[in-house]
């Protein structure tokens, strides 16, 4: 989803997040601070039985996952994987992620993205009402299907959020103090 409002005046880019790396660390029970942070996915996953990590595993998976924030995706990470990483990952996430296209997945991604635009718009004209001109501003929405109602600041311009907040009133909270710095 990509919002505009007049010429020059705001933009939000909003797109669903890579799952991969996060498969993988709820999958084989990754627990770092940076793992722990971010609640597991939802549906959740299966935990891969018998599998021996290498000790650099949880740091490694740490530098993979800021990576693939940053590089789109945790397939586009130089480098690639772990080393490490289980092969049947791979398949095991591809039959777990659901089917973005089913019609009910459509009709959800739909409904979340009008609640998102309504929510948007609101805080966009009490900012508008309070500064006297609409506000100036650029942010990346990167939506993931987690626990709970979760909103993470990943850069200047650069937020993290759950699928649950993103549709619900509570994002406006972060949401208006993320536009706010941002507001020129």
């Amino acid at each position: 989803m990509h919002l505009h409002q007049g010429k020059h005046r705001w933009a939000v880019s909003s797109g669903p997040g890579d799952t991969f790396a996060l498969y993988v660390r709820d999958a084989l029970g990754i627990s770092t601070p940076t793992a722990d942070a971010i609640p597991p996915l939802t549906p959740p996953v299966p935990r891969l039985p018998g599998v021996t990590l290498p000790g650099t595993f949880g740091p490694e998976w740490d530098r993979w996952w800021a990576q693939s924030l940053v590089a789109g995706g945790a397939q586009h990470v130089p480098g690639r994987w772990p080393a490490g990483l289980p092969k049947e990952l791979v398949e095991a996430h591809e039959q777990w992620e659901p089917d973005r296209r089913s019609p009910e997945n459509t009709q959800q991604r739909n409904d979340a993205r009008v609640a998102f635009s309504k929510l948007l718009n609101e805080v966009v004209e009490q900012l508008t009402e309070e500064l006297g001109h609409p506000p100036l501003f650029e942010l990346d929405v990167i939506e993931i299907p987690v626990e709970g109602q979760f909103w993470r600041r990943l850069g200047k311009s650069k937020v993290l959020v759950s699928e649950e907040l993103k549709s619900s009133r509570n994002v406006i909270a972060p949401l208006e103090s993320v536009i706010r710095e941002l507001a020129q």
